[in-house]
């Protein structure tokens, strides 16, 4: 099952296996080693309890790689997210069987022969689902089970939701509340805080406060590019060519050294003297002949007088860090300077920034002091009309989403990634929806959508306040020091 996680991880598939539930945990450390009988019990949901033989007879199932649990983090982590998946399971089988919801035999095979990606010619094949099966990691009995699971929490649900019917006013409320054309007056308040000077003391006290963070590492290496002609003496990357890379990281990881490896091409070894991360050398000067996916990835290694292999878009490298150093960086570096004033800046307008939301929500700071503001840093206030929250011809979704919780004579910040707005509402037009247009059709089942959504977080409360679960950590340990 992990592999299919791993591999699903952006399907709908990936998305029922994580997480299926928002469950919360109660966890008992230390417990499961202090009563008697409870040594074998892994995880209780209320008063159903996990054994730890039922546990690890699902984790046989879910197939771990190696890569599994390096994805994960590690061992422990891994289980902690399988044994999640696990209750969430039982929660689903739980919940289906006290609302009666069930899906039959019949049921799950109409499901998957109606699968699109399991059809040839229309029609349901069992070679594609046998490949499906193979190609993925999987075994049928598994698949089924996840295809029943997800269709079991989708009957929850549509238990929880079926056949609701929205007012008319509802719609139209979500409608106009999307669509309101809005007359604005605004400052770019970046524009005003950027022309902040930095005093060279504040510069310099910033400097002294953190230098130990202002490092930068040299590293001197050497290398050999490995090219068809080097190695075969030929122009083609054939298979004559990666036999010789394959031989040479063997070669590596036998231990050989880069001596040994590189004996017979030594005039082609290239050394470069001490060269930082942006591969700009102590005298100034770049460093231009190796490309900069390679270099990063030379550079990250930090064990000395180890030979080490890449092929990044079929540059192929062998080479090894020679030494490495570090050198403190001082205000004389422009690059370090420039960088802490810009930060200094940001502070700067973030604590503006924050005293004038502070102002505003106390109703300290009203439409007079926005001319007030406009006129002392003398910039523009702005003016726009915005037709609808999608209207994005002078601002981003993101800040239409964010303008559209305020009304008609509001003032409020609107920060932005790069640039940061002071915002008044001048006046708003509210639309009425036009209920034999397509629109309303669509903010019918927008409208639906939205409430469902509510009704489905509300379950997961429900879940949280109706399921106790106790995790056996001491018992999960075992299980992981035997995994």
């Amino acid at each position: 099952m992990l592999s299919s996680i791993r591999k699903f991880s952006k399907s709908f598939l990936g998305k029922i296996v994580i997480g299926l539930i928002a469950v919360a945990f109660v966890v008992g450390f230390g417990m499961s080693g202090s009563f008697s009988g409870k040594q074998n019990i892994v995880a209780e949901i209320n008063d159903e309890k996990i054994s730890s033989q039922k546990f690890v007879s699902y984790l046989q199932r879910v197939n771990i790689t190696k890569e599994d649990i390096e994805r994960a983090g590690g061992k422990s982590e891994l289980l902690q997210q399988v044994l999640m998946n696990y209750i969430s399971e039982e929660i689903i089988s739980m919940e289906s069987e006290k609302k009666g919801v069930q899906l039959s035999e019949k049921s799950l095979f109409r499901k998957l022969t109606d699968d699109k990606k399991f059809k040839k010619d229309g029609k349901f094949s069992q070679t594609k689902y046998e490949k499906f099966m193979l190609s993925n990691g999987l075994t049928k009995p598994f698949y089924e089970t996840l295809v029943k699971e997800t269709e079991l929490k989708d009957q929850l649900l549509n238990f929880y939701s079926g056949g609701i019917k929205l007012p008319i006013f509802a719609v139209n409320d979500l409608y106009r509340k999307e669509n309101r054309i809005k007359k604005i007056n605004y400052i770019n308040l970046t524009e005003i805080y950027e022309k902040k000077q930095i005093p060279e003391d504040e510069i310099k006290t910033y400097y002294e406060k953190n230098k130990n963070s202002f490092k930068d590492i040299y590293k001197k290496i050497r290398y050999l590019k490995l090219s068809p002609e080097i190695l075969i003496g030929k122009k083609v990357f054939d298979e004559e060519f990666f036999k010789k890379i394959d031989d040479l990281e063997n070669a590596i990881l036998d231990g050989k050294s880069f001596e040994e490896i590189t004996s017979k091409n030594k005039e082609k070894i290239n050394k470069i003297g001490f060269v930082n991360i942006k591969k700009v050398k102590e005298d100034g000067a770049t460093f231009k002949d190796i490309d900069d996916k390679s270099f990063k990835e030379m550079f990250k290694v930090e064990d000395e007088k180890a030979p080490k292999f890449i092929n990044l878009n079929n540059n192929y490298y062998i080479f090894e860090i020679m030494e490495s150093k570090t050198k403190m960086l001082t205000l004389e570096d422009k690059e370090l300077k420039k960088m802490i004033e810009s930060q200094l800046k940001i502070t700067f307008q973030i604590e503006k920034i924050i005293n004038l939301i502070n102002n505003i929500n106390n109703k300290k700071f009203l439409e007079k002091d926005m001319l007030e503001l406009a006129k002392k840093n003398n910039v523009s206030i702005n003016s726009a009309t915005v037709k609808n929250i999608k209207d994005t011809s002078k601002f981003s979704r993101k800040l239409l989403q964010e303008m559209y919780q305020f009304n008609k004579g509001q003032i409020f910040v609107m920060a932005g990634e790069k640039i940061n707005y002071l915002v008044n509402i001048v006046d708003e037009n509210n639309p009425k929806i036009n209920f034999d247009s397509d629109d309303y059709k669509k903010y019918i089942k927008k409208a639906n959508a939205q409430y469902i959504s509510k009704i489905y977080k509300s379950y997961d409360k429900y879940i949280n306040t109706n399921y106790k679960i106790e995790i056996k950590n001491t018992v999960l340990k075992r299980i992981e020091n035997s995994f």
